[in-house]
């Protein structure tokens, strides 16, 4: 791993979070919104979302307790035992 908690590689770099092992080629066991999941797809936050039907523009993802930036979603990488959250604000009404 790079310096900065980067992964270097073809293609863009992705920031690793987790402290889990990356497994290429291997489903990543996540915890997503509470539940066990074992993932198949890129190891990316976007890649994720779609995967389960959510659109990136109406979602916050939460990663083991950390909030990410919404334009960093591709770059994120996911890690073995990961906890997803995805959070959604919701605005309107009178009190």
């Amino acid at each position: 791993m790079a310096a900065g908690g980067k992964i270097s590689g073809k293609g863009p770099e992705l920031l690793k979070l987790g402290s889990g092992q990356a497994r290429p080629g291997l489903p990543l066991n996540l915890i997503v919104q509470g539940k066990k999941q074992a993932y198949s797809g890129p190891p990316d936050v976007r890649s994720l979302l779609e995967a389960q039907g959510e659109n990136s523009a109406y979602v916050n993802i939460r990663i083991n307790g950390q909030i990410m930036v919404r334009r960093d979603f591709e770059n994120i990488s996911l890690c073995e035992g990961d906890r997803v959250d995805f959070l959604y604000f919701m605005g309107g009404g009178n009190v």
